[in-house]
């Protein structure tokens, strides 16, 4: 079997197996900041935390973010874990300053996500959705579980996903397009 390999920053070449195997060592290696981050994420919202700081706290966390992210692109692993040690630090910071201010963290019941670069808030108790809404990064992409259902009945309704399903168990809707499908099939 032949590898191909790439040219990298220097000129060298590195086979794709060698990059394949540093981006799963990278990976491995921020897990640990991964999950610090999914937890203040759940608990204060996407995106939110860094607001209810001071300027000066969360202009040091911005930083570090930045040096991480240059740390990852020079595929440094020893770097990348400091910068995620100092990013969980980081994001304990931000936690203990947001809480002795006194800022309320998202009701329980809420759950926060990216999606295609933005952040999104789940409520699941319709009565939190005013009040979570105004606690948010972005209020025009918080809604309640009753409305995602809502949408869903109504998608479905007029369209093949729920077919697909019983056809194919497991299988989860990964994109929806606005365009119709004109294409001549046999059946």
């Amino acid at each position: 079997m032949k590898v191909k390999s790439r040219a990298s920053e220097d000129g060298s070449f590195r086979s794709i197996v060698d990059m394949v195997d540093d981006a799963k060592a990278i990976a491995g290696t921020l897990k640990p900041l991964d999950l610090v981050a999914s937890r203040m994420e759940a608990k204060w919202g996407c995106g939110r935390l860094p607001r209810l700081v001071s300027p000066e706290l969360a202009a040091k966390f911005a930083s570090a973010r930045e040096k991480l992210d240059v740390a990852i692109h020079g595929r440094d692993l020893t770097d990348i874990a400091q910068r995620a040690e100092i990013l969980i630090r980081g994001w304990k910071a931000l936690d203990s300053a947001a809480e002795e201010a006194g800022h309320p963290a998202m009701p329980k019941e809420t759950w926060s996500l990216k999606h295609d670069g933005l952040d999104y808030t789940i409520v699941l108790d319709r009565a939190d959705l005013d009040k979570v809404s105004r606690m948010s990064a972005a209020p025009e992409r918080v809604v309640c579980l009753n409305e995602l259902l809502t949408a869903w009945r109504a998608y479905r309704a007029t369209s093949f996903v729920e077919h697909a399903k019983k056809a194919f168990p497991g299988a989860s809707l990964e994109k929806v397009t606005a365009e119709e499908l004109n294409d001549d099939l046999p059946f």
